[in-house]
């Protein structure tokens, strides 16, 4: 009775994880490029040929793959059309500044500047998102440094993309700080420039002047884009960050020099390092 059993509940495990992995090609669109992950970590990509006696046919650049659909893990569309071999993972900020891109629903990222401050954004709508973060000194020392970060982004073509949100940011006992801010983003994920504008409200006071933002980044390769990140205030400041992104499909790390004309006398450049991993 107890091999019986046994028999009985491996059958029904086997049988759902066909209906599992042929359920999700059965919503895919004809010539649809697709990624398949097995459950031994390889992954392949291309379109989906026919599947029959619990195998998978897929067509890839490189000839045709049978694959055994026990050993799938997953099967995903693939939207991507650019020229690299996976889609921009972070393109909804520079090294700090936002561009007008939205973040997706139901996705999301931590993101690390200079090591100590700590940063999670997530896509509550197509359009909405929600983050914020501390900075981990100065929380450990009981005075925590804490930060809110709402936006909003259209797609109003597939080349233009409008935003805007708050960057808000407390210190313990010593009040807040919000900048509320717009930007208009010409170009795609791989290619664009942002330019922006946004007021500063510190202890109920508005500041006089607005803070102009023109930013851009250019992908060069698949793993390498360039990045230049750059702040005036009329009449008062410039600072700038110009480095590199280094992608991998979830995640990038930003290598910069912050330039500050102002103290160019005493050290040329200040280091400028942070990472993102895409949930």
């Amino acid at each position: 009775m107890y091999h019986l059993l046994s028999k009985i509940i491996l059958i029904g495990l086997l049988t759902s994880s066909f209906n599992n992995v042929f359920s999700q090609t059965d919503t895919l669109k004809k010539d649809q490029v697709v990624i398949i992950k097995m459950k031994n970590g390889d992954e392949y990509k291309g379109v989906l040929s026919k599947k029959a006696n619990g195998k998978i046919l897929l067509k890839t650049i490189n000839g045709e793959f049978n694959l055994i659909a026990l050993n799938v893990r997953s099967i995903v569309n693939n939207d991507y059309v650019g020229k690299f071999e996976f889609a921009n993972p972070h393109d909804t900020r520079y090294f700090f500044g936002p561009t007008g891109i939205p973040i997706k629903k139901g996705k999301g990222y931590y993101q690390n500047i200079l090591v100590t401050t700590n940063f999670f954004n997530y896509g509550i709508t197509e359009n909405i998102s929600i983050g914020g973060g501390f900075e981990f000194i100065s929380t450990v020392l009981g005075s925590p440094i804490w930060f809110l970060t709402p936006k909003v982004g259209f797609g109003i073509s597939e080349n233009i993309h409008v935003g805007g949100g708050f960057i808000m940011a407390g210190f313990a006992d010593e009040g807040t700080a919000t900048l509320g801010y717009g930007v208009f983003t010409l170009g795609q994920s791989e290619t664009n420039l942002s330019i922006g504008a946004g007021y500063g409200l510190i202890d109920r006071k508005l500041s006089d002047y607005p803070a102009i933002m023109i930013s851009g980044t250019h992908r060069i390769s698949k793993s390498i884009a360039l990045l230049s990140e750059n702040y005036v205030i009329p009449n008062s400041f410039y600072f700038g960050i110009h480095g590199i992104r280094i992608l991998s499909k979830k995640n990038s790390f930003d290598i910069g020099a912050i330039v500050i004309p102002e103290i160019r006398v005493v050290i040329p450049a200040l280091p400028y390092v942070g990472y993102v991993r895409v949930l």
